[in-house]
């Protein structure tokens, strides 16, 4: 949430040094789940968070990236979140999903659909498109990934409980996207298509977002198919009432961010000394949500052997979240080696999801 385009909010991009080869195919095992990371990968990601913090610690103004907030008590609480009747992201893409899962079932899938979530939680709006699918007899193999072990497993528990009898079948990959993705794509003959969703992109600054898309097209085959969420302008006071609600789930979960670097890097963060609030940006058309520092205080980080400072109600940012003109998003994916074939709407045209197609580079 700096300026236009900034840090990640469900995305962990770091990558183990040797890749894990794992068989993804359906049969015999149709509902199974595999842990990615490696002992070395979590050591790897430590040293990452401590990097991140030091960084964004250091810098004025002091700015840290969501995804500290991923771990697997985090994702509990996003999925809370995700729950609320003013949270638009989640709601809107249920909306569309319900309401247009025949236009994604009707696509031409050859051998076949891999559909491939990428930051996929509990996976509850893939279900409804998974539904669909297999009441249509589309034969589809799901691949949920996601950071968060307990989501992952409790989705494909699910899952095999709901379509044990049908011709369907899972893999959940717990770990980081692009090496899942990429093992994922590789050991398929399936079309595939790729459900990005939560609006997660619009919480990338603008050379992340390049990066990653044109990665994800790295991985991917001409003709495979990506599903991405974005928020679309609307009225900033709808936006503020849906950063801010009077549950305080917004205020828990950025606070948790304070216990996340207490836990794993020996900090001594308080958290009474501190409390959140989102505004709108009229400047970078973003909701940016801060922690603010009640008094004047100082804060030890054992791991960095580091003291911070802060003044009274100096701001620590901790999230930000896009919005978009659909110009913007047609010249993203042209720039990034996609055709957009549809655009899906919720049914109060405040959130779209437009379907790309990945084109000849």
């Amino acid at each position: 949430m700096q300026q236009r385009w900034q840090f990640v909010e469900r995305v962990s991009l770091t990558i183990t040094k040797a890749p894990l080869i794992v068989n993804l195919t359906p049969h015999p095992m149709r509902f199974n789940t595999i842990k990615l990371n490696s002992a070395d990968a979590s050591e790897s990601n430590t040293l990452d968070l401590a990097q991140t913090v030091m960084d964004g610690l250091s810098r004025t103004p002091k700015a840290l990236p969501s995804w500290i907030l991923f771990d697997d008590r985090g994702g509990e609480m996003f999925n809370k979140i995700t729950q609320l009747e003013n949270y638009p992201p989640s709601a809107c893409e249920f909306d569309i999903i319900r309401n247009h899962a025949g236009v994604i079932a009707r696509l031409p899938f050859e051998n076949g659909l891999q559909l491939i979530e990428l930051g996929a939680g509990d996976g509850a709006k893939a279900v409804v498109l998974i539904d669909h699918l297999v009441k249509e007899g589309q034969s589809t193999h799901y691949i949920p990934i996601d950071i968060t072990d307990g989501a992952v497993r409790s989705l494909i528990k699910n899952l095999e409980s709901k379509f044990q009898g049908s011709d369907f079948s899972a893999s959940g990959l717990i770990g980081d996207f692009f090496q899942g993705l990429s093992q994922a794509t590789e050991s398929s003959s399936r079309r595939n298509m790729i459900l990005f969703l939560g609006a997660t992109l619009g919480n990338m600054d603008y050379i992340s977002m390049k990066k990653f898309l044109a990665r994800l097209r790295g991985n991917l085959n001409i003709g495979d198919y990506v599903v991405i969420g974005f928020d679309l302008m609307k009225h900033p006071k709808l936006l503020y009432n849906a950063y801010n609600d009077n549950q305080g789930f917004f205020e828990d979960f950025n606070l948790y961010m304070l216990d996340r670097i207490n836990e794993t890097l020996g900090g001594n963060f308080i958290k009474e000394n501190f409390v959140q609030q989102a505004q709108y940006n009229k400047d970078t058309r973003s909701i940016e949500s801060y922690l603010f520092s009640t008094c004047e205080q100082s804060v030890h980080i054992s791991a960095l052997d580091k003291e911070f400072h802060f003044k009274a109600w100096e701001t620590l940012q901790t999230e930000q979240s896009y919005k978009y003109e659909e110009f913007e998003i047609d010249s993203l994916a042209e720039s990034s080696g996609f055709e957009t074939i549809e655009r899906l709407y919720d049914s109060q045209r405040q959130y779209v999801m437009p379907i790309w197609q990945a084109k000849k580079m």
